[in-house]
């Protein structure tokens, strides 16, 4: 199904169809990418030609294509008996896929991610000068803050504590650990 429309419309239907699908824009309803392209089929012809657009769309961004793959991919589009992409969009969906290749990429992993992702760690060592107990008195203390971002990108939650010196042995083992099993696994 050739879209009835210039290349130019294209691209603004398939960066519509990216801000809807991969970063959560809701305003970019088919009606407002319709009028967008000053669309003049009928609302049924321009859903179909979306919806085209999405299944390729998904398909290439599923696969994270590499330049040589999306060319035989398109390709195989327009080679296609019921709604063949049309030799005309196959450039278009080139030029998009590389400037926004990075960008629906990186959404994806941060939709794929369970729970949140550390973004910040920051940490200084104090000195008590004041205590309740004599022995706690010029004991070093470590103040960690670490700066978490939830999946969905828009929560935020910075965690803070206190480590003295056992503590911080302790979570540097764990550290350790953890690195041994991840060594263990990509070797």
């Amino acid at each position: 199904m050739a879209a009835p429309w210039s290349a130019k419309s294209v691209l603004g239907v398939l960066n519509g169809l990216s801000r809807r699908l991969y970063f959560d824009d809701e305003t970019m309803t088919d009606e407002f990418l319709r009028e967008q392209v000053e669309y003049e089929g009928s609302a049924e012809e321009f859903t179909a030609v979306l919806r085209r657009y999405e299944t390729i769309l998904t398909s290439i961004a599923a696969a994270h294509m590499e330049f040589t793959q999306l060319q035989a991919f398109l390709s195989s589009q327009t080679k296609k008996r019921e709604n063949p992409l049309s030799a005309e969009d196959v450039p278009v969906f080139q030029k998009f896929w590389k400037s926004q290749r990075v960008k629906i990429h990186e959404s994806l992993v941060r939709r794929s991610r369970a729970g949140g992702q550390l973004t910040d760690l920051s940490w200084r060592i104090d000195v008590k000068s004041k205590a309740r107990h004599v022995d706690q008195i010029n004991q070093p203390t470590a103040i960690v803050e670490m700066q978490i971002d939830q999946t969905s990108g828009k929560d935020r939650e910075i965690l803070r504590f206190e480590m003295d010196e056992q503590h911080t042995k302790d979570m540097l083992q764990h550290i350790s650990d953890i690195q041994g099993q991840i060594d263990k696994f990509t070797k």
